[in-house]
């Protein structure tokens, strides 16, 4: 559940980052840079470790991009009103599957990235990437007009 909450939260950076880019188009290359960046100094990962770590976490990352997309092209073209209760039962059931081989997907992926480099510097990477996914929203919320009280009507009181 939480994988797929930071998976939703990497979608949003890139919203976030195209918001933020000057000409309001992000740019990929860019935010995988950055990100890297952040990740390599967080967890000390040696050019070596680098080079043995990245094409296998960016792998992964397309492949659950991928299956996000398609996750969300069924929730956005759900069936007609006046279909059935099986069709819906249908939709779900793929959506279900589709976050079941995602996180399949992670499992196999981290088993590969922890043959690459030390579990430790595996796990260091993703609270680091959990961090820089944080700081980018927190950003976004600071320089940005329009997101000015966002969150604040689910805050309790």
């Amino acid at each position: 559940m939480k994988k797929t909450i930071l998976l939703i939260c990497a979608l949003a950076m890139s919203t976030v980052l195209a918001a933020q880019h000057p000409r309001g188009k992000f740019n990929p290359e860019e935010f995988k840079a950055k990100l890297e960046n952040f990740i390599t100094s967080e967890t000390g990962f040696t050019p070596a470790e680098a080079q043995a770590f990245y094409p296998i976490y960016h792998e992964m990352k397309d492949k659950q991009r991928k299956l996000q997309r398609e996750i969300f092209q069924l929730k956005k073209n759900a069936p007609d009103s006046n279909a059935s209760d099986k069709d819906f039962a249908l939709v779900i059931q793929k959506i279900k599957d589709l976050g079941a081989e995602m996180a399949g997907l992670e499992v196999a992926y981290y088993k590969k990235m922890c043959k690459a480099v030390s579990p430790r510097k595996v796990y260091a990477a993703m609270q680091a990437e959990d961090k820089f996914h944080r700081k980018m929203l927190e950003e976004f919320g600071h320089d940005n007009p329009r997101a000015k009280g966002f969150g604040q009507r689910h805050k309790r009181q």
